[in-house]
């Protein structure tokens, strides 16, 4: 597969529905992350295999009701409630129980969830003030909710980032992930880039692709629940630690400070094709069921080029 989202910079670089399935040619569909309804009828239900729940990357807080620390990362309590879509932690379940019913709607086979929080400014600092654990047992907690009436048939596949909660280098942590969640179609959907922002050493393609192998090493007894991979690479390494110490400052307005963090994340998480030696052979080691090329593009050209370079890549 590939992704696609219904946000209508990437919907409109199609005429038509047919443009859409031409790029598809070779593949089984797209993973589909769902902004608002597609009212365009450009995206036919049958291709979408995967559904990627929204995101927010700063919520722990606002799920614990910690009102200090959100007026602290927010200008007002308007634009807190603004930002979830209510005042309490019910506003997050209502909106990831919008992604399920977007996920039935498509008839999608899985949905993707990431476990991951930071602040705008601990997305500069890598400096958290909650730990893995506790990130991982509040999102067992949500998922446990949303997921507690679901017939088991939706697979459910949680995501690695590279701040706080789950990054997949930790295999205790891991196991502490997949073991809370108590709804049992479910496993991890291994994303390459992410997992590579972890160090900030690397600075090949080849580096990387050894830097995976070992983590799985590590991570040999979980294998088995690695049923989906997002592909794709960016060694930013030297920028993030660039950045360490420059994060925005707190006296300018949230929505500044929160436009830079958005261009940070970009900057550090490119979503390149992952194209050195031995790509293939990573993913045959893993040998997911679901296979995800995730990549940011600038246009259907450039989509189509990228999907071209990674299938060369892999021998398709």
């Amino acid at each position: 597969m590939f992704n696609l989202s219904t946000d209508p910079e990437d919907i409109n670089r199609f005429r038509n529905r047919e443009d859409l399935l031409a790029l598809m040619s070779g593949f089984d569909g797209v993973e589909l992350l769902c902004f608002e309804p597609d009212t365009t009828g450009l995206i036919p239900e049958e291709k979408v295999i995967g559904l990627h729940m929204c995101y927010f990357p700063y919520w722990l807080d606002f799920y614990r009701g910690d009102r200090e620390a959100l007026l602290r990362e927010f200008d007002s309590e308007e634009e807190c409630r603004n930002y979830y879509g209510g005042s309490s932690p019910d506003a997050l379940l209502s909106r990831f129980q919008k992604d399920l019913e977007f996920a039935k709607q498509y008839g999608a086979e899985y949905v993707v969830f990431h476990v991951s929080d930071a602040s705008i400014e601990e997305s500069f600092t890598r400096s958290y003030s909650h730990t893995d654990t506790a990130v991982i047992d509040a999102a067992c907690g949500i998922l446990n909710e949303l997921f507690a009436k679901e017939d088991g048939s939706l697979v459910l596949l949680v995501e690695n980032l590279w701040q706080a909660g789950h990054t997949f280098t930790d295999p205790a942590v891991s196991s502490r992930l997949i073991d809370g969640i108590k709804y049992a179609n479910k496993g991890f959907m291994l994303d390459t880039g992410h997992l590579l922002h972890t160090n900030t050493k690397l600075q090949s393609q080849e580096e990387g692709l050894r830097f995976l192998h070992e983590t799985l090493d590590r991570h040999e007894g979980l294998l088995g629940s690695v049923r989906g991979v997002h592909l794709h690479q960016s060694l930013t390494g030297a920028y993030a630690e660039r950045m360490l110490t420059s994060p925005p400052s707190p006296e300018i307005p949230y929505a500044e400070r929160n436009l830079q963090a958005f261009y940070h994340a970009i900057e550090i998480d490119r979503h390149a094709p992952f194209l050195c030696e031995g790509v293939r052979e990573l993913v045959e080691r893993i040998s997911p069921e679901y296979l995800t090329f995730e990549f940011f593009s600038k246009n259907a050209k450039d989509l189509r080029e990228k999907l071209v370079l990674q299938r060369g890549a892999l021998g398709f």
